[in-house]
């Protein structure tokens, strides 16, 4: 049995030297995913820093945009406060002022709302009240009391109308 002793001693050995060579490379391995690991903390890190700095710039980008929105209005409406500076010297300026204001506006999406004559929409009309006119259909805006207006082909204030509601002929009973 000294040559069984002599081969399972020997197998013990490679057995031990086998598993000593397993767990070498298993440290190695894991020595090499922390390594991996800590490089892929380092990249997610850096990623967050990056995207809490686009956010933190959109928030100011937007702050500044909402601030400064309306600079090239107030800039194109100066040559209006200075001819009303000067209408107020003449009572001729002011149809200059008006139509000046106006095209101002209208560059910047302004259009006034066509209403007198035409059939009542809710979404652009807002009727105040009703007439009766017999020369007019029913439903149509016979008087406008106050103007309405489109920015950008969105309604910004309702017309304000009065609509014909003619009476209608009562038959004989």
């Amino acid at each position: 049995m000294d040559d069984d002793t002599a081969v399972s001693a020997q197998d013990e050995e490679e057995d031990e030297s086998s598993l000593t060579a397993r767990i070498d490379e298993l440290e190695g391995k894991l020595v090499e995913m922390q390594i991996l690991s800590e490089e892929r903390l380092d990249q997610l890190m850096r990623c967050r820093a990056d995207l809490d700095n686009l956010m933190k710039r959109s928030v100011r980008e937007k702050e500044d945009t909402v601030k400064y929105a309306s600079e090239k209005l107030v800039q194109k409406l100066l040559p209006v406060l200075d001819s009303l500076e000067q209408a107020a010297k003449h009572d001729e300026g002011q149809k200059v002022l008006h139509m000046q204001l106006l095209g101002v506006l209208f560059t910047e999406g302004l259009v006034p709302i066509e209403a007198v004559g035409k059939k009542f929409d809710p979404y652009r009309h807002e009727a105040l009240f009703q007439v009766k006119k017999d020369d007019l259909e029913e439903d149509i805006v016979a008087e406008e009391i106050q103007k309405g207006y489109l920015f950008n082909s969105r309604v910004i204030r309702f017309s304000k109308v009065a609509v014909n509601k003619p009476l209608k002929a009562e038959g004989c009973k």
